[in-house]
């Protein structure tokens, strides 16, 4: 008696497992492509975050020229920053503006352009679009 090999079985096998790992594959990089377009995304910071950072933003206009008052004001917007901004980045734009603001106070320094503070103001609200606040960060006076 002579035993038949069946092929057509072992084919569909390898059918079905190609198509498998196919499936795989492309899941994977559709995971991996989403995961690197997220990792560019800036951070999104909460709504009372941008809502500080608005507030800080504020504060700057009403500065005195005062060298004491504005070093007082810098060490309190600061503290307050750092104690309840949960979002770095976005602290790390405001922080930029407190010290233009500051140094135009002071009288020091050069004050930044117009277009680099819509710049920053840009860069600010990247990282307020999903709490749905938009930062005004005016000119800083010259």
């Amino acid at each position: 008696m002579a035993v038949s090999v069946s092929v057509p079985g072992r084919k569909k096998k390898a059918i079905i497992f190609g198509t498998v790992a196919a499936a795989f594959l492309v899941a994977i990089a559709t995971a991996g492509g989403y995961w690197l377009y997220e990792r560019k995304q800036p951070s999104q910071a909460s709504k009372a975050d941008c809502e500080l950072a608005q507030r800080i933003v504020d504060g700057a206009q009403d500065l005195s020229h005062d060298k004491e008052a504005v070093e007082e004001w810098e060490k309190n917007t600061m503290q307050l920053r750092r104690s309840q901004m949960k979002d770095g980045y976005l602290g790390f734009r405001i922080a930029q503006y407190e010290v233009w603001a500051a140094l135009q106070a002071k009288g020091e320094g050069t004050p930044p352009t117009n277009k680099q503070v819509r710049e920053l103001a840009d860069k600010a609200n990247s990282h307020c679009a999903d709490a749905g606040v938009t930062l005004t960060l005016p000119p800083i006076a010259s």
